[in-house]
């Protein structure tokens, strides 16, 4: 998770140097159009679809969409997104539990056309599957150690609300919240068309 961490810093950190003061009000009106296609990689925090509920976990998250109907003044788009979360719960000094979430889903998303260079907010629904990697280990008084783990697969459904900010026609910034993969993630944004 620390690469993909440092990954996604650097990338914020260089399209933001990388970009002349002038060109700051030169990002696309409406960002998100008909035939237009992003990709979002961030970090956030991850969601407990599988777990004990406890805490939040750190969580990698990369989603591509692209538009595909003018509605009013905004775009529906359609999707894929995947995403890794990581958990650790230790409820006493002898117990803890550790999970990793991966999941993989479809997503559409209603992006609203403001007419602001540079401005695109949006809303939208995923839906995929998720599989867990989860263990449990135990240490009782007496030095007897146990240890388990199991896979689970389940579905996952969510909600969940953005927005980005294009820098120039190509790099920009975004946010999400809701309950999805991740309750919240920041990241880069490319526009790819």
């Amino acid at each position: 998770m620390k690469k993909a961490e440092i990954l996604v810093i650097t990338l914020i950190i260089y399209s933001v140097l990388a970009i002349k003061p002038a060109q700051a009000e030169k990002g696309p009106i409406d960002p998100m159009d008909k035939g237009a296609m992003t990709l979002d990689i961030g970090i956030g925090l991850g969601t407990h679809f599988f777990g004990n509920g406890y805490g939040f976990g750190p969580a990698f998250k990369m989603a591509f969409e692209k538009g595909m109907w003018q509605v009013g003044p905004g775009v529906f788009t359609l999707g894929g997104e995947f995403s890794v979360s990581y958990f650790t719960f230790k409820y006493y000094s002898n117990y803890k539990e550790t999970w990793i979430n991966f999941m993989f889903g479809a997503r559409s998303a209603y992006h609203y056309g403001w007419k602001v260079p540079g401005l695109d907010t949006y809303a939208g629904i995923p839906a995929g599957i998720g599989f867990c990697a989860f263990t449990d280990h135990y240490v009782d008084p007496k030095f007897h150690y146990g240890y388990r783990g199991y896979q689970a697969v389940f579905p996952y459904f969510g909600i969940f609300i953005g927005t980005s900010y294009f820098f120039n026609n190509v790099v920009g910034i975004y946010g999400e919240l809701g309950y999805n993969s991740t309750y919240a993630d920041l990241g880069v944004v490319l526009k790819l068309k």
